[in-house]
């Protein structure tokens, strides 16, 4: 069992997360800073890596809160989410400059996470196929990341790893 403390500075406050962590994964830690648009591997308590990320807009917004990564999927499959094409795979992805792309599945890695308060399954630290979108608040909720920034995250994480999501 490990107790370690992780101060998190908001708004000109340092606030101060007293963690207990048991388990194999009890080392590791994940934080996610919304308003930075921020995600942070820590291990042991000392900050291994930090990754730039996209995450909820205000009608869907990210949850907070402290939680943990329940599943690790690689090639993780996209589906709409809205009539007329909903539960339709997605193929093709649009990206900020006008190019098409088609979505590159094999290199898509996804961590679903679970938070205390909300209970559904839905959520995901997730690869993006237009990294343009990184730094905003356009997703449905979940976290997204750079394809090469997954893929870089996704070997470093196990399932039960904590996560804590803050505004």
């Amino acid at each position: 069992m490990a107790r370690i403390a992780i101060g998190i500075l908001i708004t000109g406050f340092l606030i101060f997360y007293p963690l207990v962590l048991t388990g194999s994964n009890y080392n590791k830690l994940i934080l996610v800073e919304i308003q930075k648009n921020s995600l942070k591997l820590f291990e042991n308590g000392e900050l291994k890596k930090e990754f730039p990320v996209r995450v909820g807009k205000k009608e869907t917004p990210t949850p907070t809160g402290e939680g943990y990564i329940f599943e690790k999927r690689e090639g993780a499959i996209f589906r709409y989410q809205d009539p007329p094409n909903k539960g339709k795979i997605i193929r093709w992805s649009s990206l900020s400059d006008g190019r098409i792309i088609k979505v590159p599945y094999k290199k898509i890695r996804a961590l679903g996470f679970r938070i205390k308060g909300h209970h559904t399954d839905k959520y995901s630290i997730h690869s993006v196929t237009d990294p343009a979108t990184i730094g905003q608040a356009v997703s449905n909720g979940c976290i997204g990341m750079k394809i090469e920034d997954m893929l870089e995250l996704y070997p470093l994480v196990e399932k039960g790893t904590k996560l804590i999501i803050v505004p």
